[in-house]
């Protein structure tokens, strides 16, 4: 199976830093958001990642690419438990570098398009927003891979599978909450972006999507919203011809869409290590004091 990376916005709310620097290539310590979400798709056995990128957004490009000079330095200086971290990711999948052509219409639909050449007609795909994270035991994308195939076994219309985690009431308002045709086995009817009351569930939707190719049926300009190609909007359409499965992923999401939201995002993400947990803990208690 292969996945789709969204990872060519502008980033406006980092600005400065983010006019040379990708925000996907922002550090989560000592990797950046990028290698851990290729790495997550590694663990669920994804075969090719397509990182859709804009133009000049070379650093990205240039992470997954080797450097045998520093590899060797890092071999002749006796440091080369520096370099494991990057081999998680080296040659583990094949990976494609897209340029989103600015022909296409703005919004988080147009990364799907501008892979579609890279995609086989009929086969489903995973596609990802580079800005959310997941902590988890089990890849948060492994998770919905499993899931769709348990849920193909027995369901031949299957459309998808979309990442979900139930939230606080005061909070559903903030994101898309799904509703169910088949609240049992969780079959969505649609999505309702930031319900101001009265919200179907709690099961706040985020960017991970497996999804049917028939995606792109439903993913052109008919369905711009606002000047914006929304990819919720065409999947709101699939859920109403094919059942999409909503899965409420074992694990933690960390959205790392605005400074503050990434210095959350931070700060969880180093609490995971033991080298780093007691450390963080004794400098927060001074802060306190």
């Amino acid at each position: 199976m292969k996945a789709v990376i969204a990872t060519a916005g502008y980033s406006t709310r980092f600005l400065p830093v983010c006019k040379s620097v990708p925000k996907s290539m922002l550090p989560m310590q000592e990797v950046p958001i990028i290698h851990e979400i290729v790495k997550e798709c590694i663990d669920a056995g994804i075969t090719d990642v397509i990182l859709v990128t804009s133009f000049g957004n070379y650093p990205v490009e240039d992470y997954f690419d080797n450097r045998p000079d520093l590899e060797t330095f890092l071999k002749d200086t006796g440091k080369e438990e520096r370099y494991e971290r990057f081999n998680e990711v080296f040659g583990k999948v094949n990976i494609t570098v897209v340029r989103q052509n600015k022909s296409l219409p703005y919004g988080n639909g147009s990364p799907v398009l501008a892979a579609k050449p890279w995609l086989k007609e009929g086969e489903p795909f995973v596609f990802i927003f580079s800005d959310d994270l997941v902590l988890s035991e089990v890849s948060a994308v492994k998770q919905l891979v499993d899931e769709y195939n348990m849920r193909k076994e027995t369901d031949s219309n299957i459309g998808g599978v979309v990442a979900a985690q139930e939230v606080d009431a005061k909070e559903i308002h903030k994101y898309g909450a799904a509703s169910f045709k088949d609240e049992e086995k969780r079959i969505i009817d649609t999505i309702v972006e930031k319900p101001l009351e009265n919200p179907p569930s709690l099961l706040a939707t985020y960017g991970r999507y497996l999804v049917d190719y028939s995606i792109f049926d439903y993913l052109n300009k008919e369905n711009i919203q606002q000047g914006e190609l929304y990819f919720p909007v065409a999947l709101d359409k699939l859920c109403k011809v094919k059942n999409v499965y909503c899965k409420a992923v074992d694990g933690e999401w960390l959205t790392t869409g605005d400074p503050l939201s990434y210095l959350e995002a931070q700060i969880k993400y180093a609490m995971r290590r033991e080298d780093y947990k007691k450390e963080l803990k004794r400098f927060f208690s001074n802060i306190e004091k």
